[in-house]
């Protein structure tokens, strides 16, 4: 539990820090700094830090220094999408270069379906983030043109969607996906289910 309220913190942080300033810098500031001291902290309890943690300490000291350094809030607002076109690139990579798909790599113990299944996990999936990457640019930079908000409400809208509505966004994809993989392999699950229920 400690350890999922030291990675949502500085979101939070960043959040709440925009909302009582609006200052974007500021809040990308918070935000690097509190990435940095509670991936620390997580160290110093668990005596390791995950990949994707790793991933996302990157992606905003590679998105947030140049924020703050340059006083130009468009690099921080890049963050989710350049972040989602890698996501879809790796799976790309994975599922036609390398032909290893990266969901059998990670769920296929867990998650007994056919090979068929997980191709069409990744192709859902590169297609919802690079649909994400341009919602993002959408939401980040072209408000005030589409629907005439100020540039001002147009920035609150995007801290909502970084902060909430791009991880809504996500739960909602992947119960979707989960949904679509049932009908499609509904025995695969379904034994699943009842080993284990017997074990």
């Amino acid at each position: 539990m400690l350890i999922k309220i030291l990675q949502f913190l500085p979101v939070i942080i960043f959040f709440v820090s925009y909302k009582t300033t609006s200052d974007l810098i500021l809040a990308t500031s918070l935000i690097i700094g509190s990435v940095l001291v509670c991936s620390a902290l997580e160290y110093l309890v668990t005596k390791t830090v995950s990949r994707l943690q790793i991933f996302m300490i990157a992606a905003v000291l590679v998105f947030g220094i140049p924020t703050v350094l340059l006083k130009d809030p468009n690099f921080i607002k890049l963050k989710i999408s350049i972040v989602n076109l890698l996501l879809a690139l790796a799976i790309f990579v994975f599922q036609v270069i390398l032909k290893k798909n990266p969901f059998a790599y990670l769920l296929k113990k867990d998650l007994p379906i056919p090979d068929s299944a997980y191709a069409l996990l990744s192709k859902m999936w590169m297609i919802f983030f690079v649909f994400a990457a341009g919602l993002n640019i959408i939401i980040a930079f072209y408000l005030p043109e589409l629907f005439g908000v100020s540039q001002l409400s147009a920035e609150n809208l995007w801290v909502d969607y970084k902060t909430f509505g791009n991880a809504i966004l996500n739960v909602v994809f992947t119960l979707f996906c989960g949904l679509i993989i049932y009908k499609k392999y509904p025995e695969a699950l379904n034994d699943k289910l009842n080993n284990k229920n017997q074990q």
